[in-house]
């Protein structure tokens, strides 16, 4: 376990270091390919494996970027890569959207720059394809959550059973989660590595080992909610309280 967390706390320094080395660049890049194919496939959910295969180069792309891009008064890597993908990746669908999905279409000369009106309407229709794709995106955001689930050996129904069921325990894995996020060496070993540090969650909450195993299954599933792209799933959970 120790040798786990310094792997991950000398992430920052491989990055700098990946800057002049070709060779590290392309371990990181290794090393991080499976979490960057996770993050295209979330995306992708409604494009197909073609499209998925084009974020997934997106991905990589992004986190090339992001090596390139990155200091230490950035943060911590993890953090700020988590980061830089998801905005090169939504940027990504917003070029397919107009390209493929846009509802209306605007005509003009061809040196004709396009008009606030214009952009009102294509706003207006960005707007009413979301609402019509909302039950559509909640059934994915689910099918896909229940796939990261099972990556850890978690089902629906066990998280169902082993859900808190009193408010006041409730907060207390979220005072767990939220340490856990603001802790990247343990959130690089959990998304990375699949491992759940127990010992190590232990000694930022104080908590007994015990306790933390207890609540594994719920603590799983609420970071895979927060650090996902889960925006229908995340506000169900906030609004359960």
């Amino acid at each position: 376990m120790a040798e786990t967390i310094e792997k991950a706390a000398s992430l920052d320094e491989r990055v700098v270091l990946a800057k002049q080395s070709k060779d590290e660049s392309e371990q990181l890049i290794k090393e991080f390919e499976p979490f960057l194919r996770s993050r295209a496939a979330r995306y992708a959910a409604q494009h197909g494996d073609l499209r998925r295969e084009e974020l997934f180069s997106t991905a990589m792309l992004a986190f090339y970027e992001a090596i390139q891009d990155y200091n230490v008064d950035k943060g911590h890597f993890f953090t700020f890569v988590n980061q830089v993908v998801s905005k090169r990746l939504i940027d990504h669908l917003r070029k397919l959207y107009r390209h493929d999905d846009k509802t209306i279409s605007l005509e003009g000369d061809d040196d004709e720059q396009p008009s606030v009106q214009s952009a009102a309407i294509e706003d207006i229709s960005a707007r009413l394809y979301e609402t019509e794709n909302r039950q559509t995106q909640l059934v994915e955001e689910i099918e896909q959550f229940k796939s990261e689930l099972s990556a850890w050996g978690i089902t629906m129904e066990a998280l169902s059973n082993q859900s808190p069921k009193h408010k006041a325990l409730r907060d207390t894995y979220k005072m767990v989660v939220s340490k856990i996020i603001n802790s990247p060496d343990i959130m690089q070993t959990i998304q990375l590595k699949r491992y759940f540090p127990v010992k190590a969650i232990a000694n930022i909450t104080g908590l007994p080992p015990k306790k933390l195993e207890r609540a594994r299954t719920f603590i799983i599933a609420a970071l895979i909610i927060k650090m996902g792209d889960y925006d229908l799933l995340s506000d169900y959970v906030k609004d359960r309280g």
